[in-house]
């Protein structure tokens, strides 16, 4: 067997390779030409953080999560995007984006367009349920955003479509602001009710079988309302208590329509 000669050591095994980079901003000498190294945007990060706050409440989303969706260090995404209030009020910003984008065109019937407006607000909730699992909770961002000059502010734009119909439709800004309020707060709690798993119909079968496994002597009222309680689906209740909030609207209108002024 022969030696090796002094001062050279034998490998063992195969060679090494080099350890591959940290993650983090490419470097300039890893032989890739700007034209094709991958590149990294705000737009890209928001993008994802949309997506994930489809399905994930937005107050779980974090620079290191989304560090890890792309590959880079949590001192990138923080370059790009800014803190995470400005994380989170782009996501919320884009959510409200879509909310303007799908509004139908208004018909000049105030009580038309209030539905309208209230069943895409109703679905598009229901869509971003990580959202919607934030906006019930913080306070912060519910309707304006943190814009940078130059972006448009998306919860300002959808607040000045609703009010606008109220304005149009002969309310009194009182009665516009009572009624924007309320019904923003009914729609955002029904579609809440969904993608929380709160509404009966969910449970029918639980509900069932703790209201007839007890005597309809004791809990007659319980028993009468058993059925269609427990079959109480997100269609129903949301078109019955849309209904009673708008004909509720309508009876403000009908004072000062007797008196034939317009104001």
């Amino acid at each position: 067997m022969s030696t090796p000669k002094k001062g050279v050591t034998r490998a063992e095994g195969p060679a090494r390779t080099r350890a591959p980079r940290g993650r983090g901003r490419p470097g300039r000498s890893e032989g890739r030409s700007p034209a094709v190294a991958p590149l990294l945007s705000r737009e890209q990060i928001l993008d994802r953080a949309t997506e994930l706050a489809m399905v994930e409440p937005l107050g779980d989303l974090s620079m290191v999560g989304l560090a890890r969706e792309f590959g880079v260090t949590p001192a990138l995404i923080h370059y790009y995007v800014g803190s995470r209030d400005d994380l989170i009020s782009g996501v919320v910003n884009r959510y409200f984006k879509a909310r303007v984008e799908r509004l139908a065109p208004t018909t000049g019937d105030w009580r038309t367009d209030l539905e309208l407006h209230a069943r895409t607000t109703f679905d598009l909730m229901i869509e971003y349920g990580g959202v919607l699992r934030y906006v019930m909770s913080h306070n912060r961002f519910r309707l304006f955003q943190q814009v940078a000059p130059g972006e448009t502010d998306y919860g300002l734009v959808y607040f000045d479509r609703y009010a606008e119909i109220f304005r149009d439709g002969d309310f009194t800004a009182e009665q516009g602001a009572v009624g924007y309020h309320l019904l923003s707060q009914y729609v955002m709690a029904a579609a809440y009710a969904q993608v929380g798993r709160q509404l009966p119909a969910q449970h029918g079968k639980y509900i069932l079988s703790r209201i007839e496994g007890r005597p309809a002597a004791q809990f007659p009222g319980a028993h009468y309302l058993a059925q269609p309680f427990s079959r109480l689906d997100s269609a129903t209740a949301f078109a019955a208590g849309l209904a009673i909030l708008l004909d509720g609207f309508a009876s403000w209108r009908k004072p000062r329509r007797s008196t034939g002024v317009r104001r």
